[in-house]
Formats: structure tokens, C-alpha cells, sequence
């Protein structure tokens, strides 16, 4: 089986043959590092692909806790180096009027079974964050998670709004917070697992 660089690289470059295009959205946190390294040295004509964020902490790009700071040093180098990347924290508007579905959505989770943005506590405030009937938007929480910032993400419906969902599972822990989450209405995981409208290709 191809590794995950090889596969999103193959579906971003048929999306620029069929399109003249290609999108990419990704999460923060550790685990898509090593992908962005590969992914940063691989041959595809990265002007034409639209690279944005899923979800992204309120803090300046320069800031260690950003996400977009994160793709700009992993991704964003060697030959990706000319990308166009979209800014979900200070661009949300060309971040919505990039092209749906997206052809690539990386996903990442927390051990609380949070992804992107959308932690535990939102399922009791603003259950329709998880609707995949939903309007698709750019959501805005207060200070939460750890680091706890203020926080800017999709919601689950515009996530689904995805050609392939790829979602990382690092270690064994995370591997059983993801088993508990197929049956646990706790768990924001909870929710993408158990949608209807696309696969979710788990990558562990």
C-alpha cells in the first residue's frame, strides 16, 4: 500500500489535471509533521494547489502555538515553497471561497477526542457545530483546549465537504480514545465516525 504522502500527491495531481487546481486542508499539532516534510519535497506544480488550515489558534502566525507557522516552516519549503496558502485566521473569507469538496482534508485528534477545533464542551453549547446537515462555516470558540487559545475552525459540515478525509491516529492511546468514540456521544470523534456521507480513512 502507498504511504499517505504518495496517495495525497496522487489525488492533488489529478485534481490539476481534471481542474486546473488542487486543495489541501490540514491540522496543527505534531502529528502531520513528518507528512508535511515528505509531502514538501515531492514534485507537483504547487502554484496551482490551495493549501488552508482547519483550524487555527488566535495568536500571531510568528507565535509557537500557530498553526499557520507550522505549515509555513513543514510545508511550505523546498518544493512546496510556492504554494498558495490561505490564512483560516486572517482570511476566512478566501478560506470559504476555496473550491468544495476540498480534495484532500488531513485530520488530527486530541486524546479528549476532539479534532479540529471542536472539543467536548461544544457538544452541549453549540451541538450544531457537529450536524453534518449544518450550514458550512467558519466557526469561532473562546479560549479553550491545551494551549488553551481563542480559536478559529470549520465546522463538521464544511469538513464533509471533503473528496478524501484522512485521519491520524499517532499511538496507542489515541487508538483507544478513537475505538471508545464510535459508541461514546461524549467524544466529539463521535460525530465524524458516525456521519453517513463519507469514508473516513483512518491512518494509524
Amino acid at each position: 500500500m502507498k504511504n499517505l504522502s504518495d496517495q495525497i500527491i496522487e489525488i492533488l495531481k489529478l485534481a490539476i489535471q481534471e481542474s486546473n487546481e488542487a486543495s489541501l486542508v490540514v491540522s496543527g499539532g505534531s502529528s502531520p509533521v513528518k507528512i508535511f516534510n515528505e509531502l514538501s519535497l515531492m514534485h507537483l506544480d504547487w502554484t496551482k494547489v490551495n493549501i488552508t488550515l482547519v483550524d487555527d489558534r488566535f495568536v500571531d502566525k510568528s507565535h509557537n502555538d500557530s498553526n499557520e507557522k507550522l505549515v509555513i516552516e513543514n510545508l511550505m519549503i523546498n518544493n512546496a515553497i510556492n504554494t498558495n496558502f490561505i490564512s483560516l485566521c486572517n482570511s476566512p473569507d478566501k478560506a470559504l471561497n476555496i473550491q468544495r469538496p476540498f480534495d484532500v482534508m488531513l485530520l488530527g485528534m486530541g486524546e479528549d477526542g476532539h479534532f479540529a477545533s471542536l472539543f467536548p464542551s461544544l457538544i452541549k453549547t453549540n451541538s450544531n457545530y457537529f450536524e453534518p446537515s449544518s450550514k458550512p462555516e467558519i466557526i469561532y470558540t473562546e479560549a479553550m483546549g491545551s494551549p488553551a487559545h481563542k480559536r478559529v475552525s470549520m465546522n463538521l459540515s464544511m469538513i464533509l465537504q471533503s473528496k478524501n478525509i484522512f485521519l491520524l491516529i499517532p499511538n496507542k492511546k489515541k487508538l483507544e480514545v478513537y475505538e471508545q468514540a464510535k459508541s461514546n456521544k461524549e467524544l466529539p470523534l463521535y460525530f465524524l465516525l458516525n456521519q453517513t456521507e463519507i469514508k473516513i480513512n483512518i491512518i494509524s
